[in-house]
């Protein structure tokens, strides 16, 4: 490989990593778990006419398909689901109700956590008002 090669390839390299920081990267993936989580907790309702109340209950979901570790993380408490049962069937209505949120981690042990309210929309938010929140259930 030519030496201009090696160059104009490194600073691919760099420019690249300028664009997607690992924490990017991170962030952007308890994003899509969450989101996976909160899709699977309507699927079961639209399938069952009932809100689950278990992790069980979403393993007839597309939720084991789309994140095969899905129930060890849950089970390890990197996940947790709050498994609200007085929710509307569509997610609009659901804005202010927390459904999950990432518990454990770097990016979760830095004051702030991400969650998925009922809209299916995340948030990265202040782990104090994840609290004041969870306490007012």
């Amino acid at each position: 490989m030519s030496r201009k090669r090696k160059i104009v390839g490194g600073m691919i390299l760099v420019v690249g990593f300028g664009y997607y920081n690992l924490s990017d990267i991170g962030h952007q993936s308890i994003q899509l778990h969450l989101k996976l989580y909160g899709s699977s907790i309507y699927e079961y309702q639209a399938m069952t006419g009932h809100w689950p109340t278990q992790a069980d209950d979403l393993a007839m979901t597309s939720l084991p398909k789309k994140s095969p570790t899905w129930k060890v993380t849950l089970e390890a408490g990197t996940w947790v689901i709050v498994w609200p049962t007085k929710l509307k069937a569509n997610p609009k209505g659901n804005a202010d109700v927390i459904l999950a949120y990432h518990n454990k981690g770097l990016l979760a042990s830095m004051g702030r956590v991400w969650v998925c309210w009922g809209d299916l929309r995340t948030e990265y938010i202040k782990s104090d008002d994840l609290q004041s929140y969870l306490d007012k259930k």
